[in-house]
């Protein structure tokens, strides 16, 4: 019997990462790992879970899991700033959408299931919501960066609080525990709420966490790259690239902080953009395939 944790010695040698087969696991993670809700896209992963410093990536094939150098539930600031800086969080979620819009191309199609036209219809329905959406946000850095913070944002904090309270009452209707997500999502909607007049408070404290985010992940980035060179374990100039775009992030924020606002939706644009590409792509390899099963199905005798 083995368990996931006999195969994670390596990460205590310098290996910053191990992955290991999920037929050489053969015992369940054990309830000390715990799920965890909220992580950078990673490609192919299917569920996420973490045990301290560590943090495994569960896909169909592997575990693939690392070691962070802070625990987020211990160290939730120097977590956020050391292990998942901004600007790796969007270079990994910019990599991971374009490796799945890539890897839908050779998806087997027909092993899909039966309601393909709707399936299809749905995605490509999805992607052009989503392409209508990057290009609103392109507008809105471009010339309505306050409409943005005063209306959109705010609106879409209170639909996120609604989606959470109906979810709730779903649970509570099933007599499930539902506690947790109507509380969380009557307080999300009385903080949109708040968020349409106190827009601009809003804007200045957003401003004051990014700053300190970047200039702490600057420094934390640049000092090891500069102190342990090619001992870091994502490698030197990725590094130095994280620590010289969280400083310019940081300067911008001091110096042009409407600037970094526009910056950053026109990030939010680039990646909704890349889920609007994988859900067009996916949904038209689904309409191909539906082609497929019905042509499939009329040649049959």
């Amino acid at each position: 019997m083995a368990h996931l944790d006999e195969f994670l010695g390596a990460l205590h040698q310098g290996v910053w990462e191990v992955v290991v087969p999920r037929s050489a696991v053969t015992e369940p993670l054990g309830p000390e790992w715990q799920r965890s809700a909220i992580n950078v896209p990673s490609p192919g992963t299917i569920a996420s879970f973490r045990k301290g410093q560590y943090h495994v990536h569960e896909t169909e094939q592997d575990y693939r899991v690392h070691m962070d150098r802070y625990d987020p539930e211990k160290n939730p600031f120097m977590h956020l700033v050391d292990d998942a800086p901004l600007v790796l969080m969007l270079y990994d979620t910019m990599d991971t959408l374009v490796i799945s819009a890539r890897d839908r191309k050779s998806v087997d199609y027909r092993e899909r299931i039966a309601d393909q036209n709707l399936t299809w219809k749905m995605r490509m329905l999805t992607g052009a919501g989503l392409l209508l959406v990057a290009v609103l946000l392109i507008l809105f850095a471009i010339d309505y960066t306050v409409a943005f913070f005063s209306i959109l944002l705010p609106s879409l904090v209170c639909g996120f609080g609604i989606l959470l309270l109906a979810a709730g009452y779903r649970l509570h209707a099933r007599r499930e525990h539902a506690r947790k997500d109507l509380v969380l999502g009557t307080l999300i909607i009385l903080i949109g709420l708040l968020m349409f007049p106190l827009w601009p408070l809003f804007v200045v404290l957003l401003l004051v966490v990014f700053t300190l985010w970047f200039s702490a992940s600057a420094w934390v980035s640049l000092r090891r790259a500069i102190r342990e060179k090619s001992a870091v374990p994502q490698g030197i100039w990725l590094t130095m690239g994280m620590g010289a775009g969280s400083l310019a992030l940081a300067i911008l924020a001091f110096l042009y902080p409407w600037e970094l606002l526009k910056v950053l939706i026109s990030l939010l644009a680039i990646v909704t953009f890349l889920g609007a590409v994988l859900a067009l792509l996916d949904g038209y390899g689904m309409r191909n395939a539906a082609s497929l099963m019905e042509e499939a199905r009329a040649q049959a005798p």
